[in-house]
């Protein structure tokens, strides 16, 4: 019977993050196929899971997140699968997407070590709701004008290896980098923008420092085109993989902690609080 994983993240944040054409979420550790399509089937599980985040929820638009997702082992072929559903929503723009993982497992002959070469496609309508501009932008504006949505594809490829307690993995994705124009005749530049390319660099480690009581140092590091690289790492300290709790730092953004526990070794719930470096308030004047 495939386990369910459900991971449901609501992140109450005060602060700025630069913006990201990926959507992220903290709990990383437990999504590594979200950011490296070679990682789908390597985790020894099969599962099913849900995120949602929720930041600045005093600010009217405030971005918001839904992701549902599934990660599979074909053993018989071997190989691994995994999906990401997501809507991304932000005031006036929106972001709908379909992210499909394919992993080749390659398997030491003592069967210790694992390695995966992996393929991603992304399927993404970027929509914008034009009726919440505001009409100071003039009714001559091309963004008015203009569609309100556009599709695009993109793909990404990966390399991901794994012992059981080490997990190291590099990717990039947005490969193509697919242009979105939303101008009416395609000849404004100020309305055209494209998909960046991303480089996303994972790794973590199980150190075992008790009977059934593991810490497990992570970091992830995405260095985007024409954005400042972002690094985030952390600790987990997990019981006998029934409760868990952890704490990260994105640099110079803002710490995260998170909690959670298994249900009756099934179902698996994971809550996360983020609190940014820079307080809110510096915004609303």
């Amino acid at each position: 019977m495939k386990k369910l994983l459900l991971f449901f993240s609501v992140f109450c944040a005060i602060g700025i993050a630069k913006s990201q054409q990926v959507y992220f979420m903290s709990q990383y550790m437990q999504q590594h196929s979200m950011y490296n399509p070679a990682a789908a089937g390597l985790s020894g599980r099969n599962f099913i899971g849900a995120s949602y985040r929720s930041m600045w929820a005093s600010f009217p638009g405030n971005p918001k997140t839904t992701v549902a997702y599934g990660d599979f082992e074909l053993k018989n072929l071997n190989a691994g699968i995994a999906a990401y559903l997501y809507k991304d929503q932000t005031g006036a723009t929106s972001r709908n997407g379909l992210q499909f993982a394919y992993s080749y497992h390659i398997h030491s002959k003592n069967n210790k070590h694992h390695f995966g070469l992996g393929l991603e496609l992304r399927a993404l309508q970027f929509a914008l709701d034009q009726s919440k501009l505001t009409e100071s932008l003039g009714s001559t504006d091309p963004i008015f004008t203009g569609a309100k949505s556009k599709f695009a594809f993109d793909a990404g490829a990966g390399a991901y290896w794994t012992n059981g307690k080490t997990n190291a993995g590099i990717a990039v994705t947005q490969l193509i980098s697919s242009k979105l124009n939303f101008s009416a005749d395609g000849s404004a530049a100020t309305s055209t923008a494209k998909l960046y390319r991303q480089y996303n660099f994972i790794f973590s480690h199980k150190f075992q420092t008790g009977d059934d009581i593991f810490i497990i140092p992570n970091a992830l590091m995405r260095v985007s085109q024409n954005a400042p690289a972002e690094l985030d790492f952390g600790a987990k300290f997990d019981y006998q993989d029934k409760m868990w709790w952890s704490m990260s730092m994105r640099v110079n953004q803002f710490w995260s902690m998170q909690a959670g526990l298994k249900i009756k070794n099934k179902i698996r719930l994971t809550y996360s609080y983020d609190f940014y470096l820079s307080p809110a308030s510096i915004f609303e004047k």
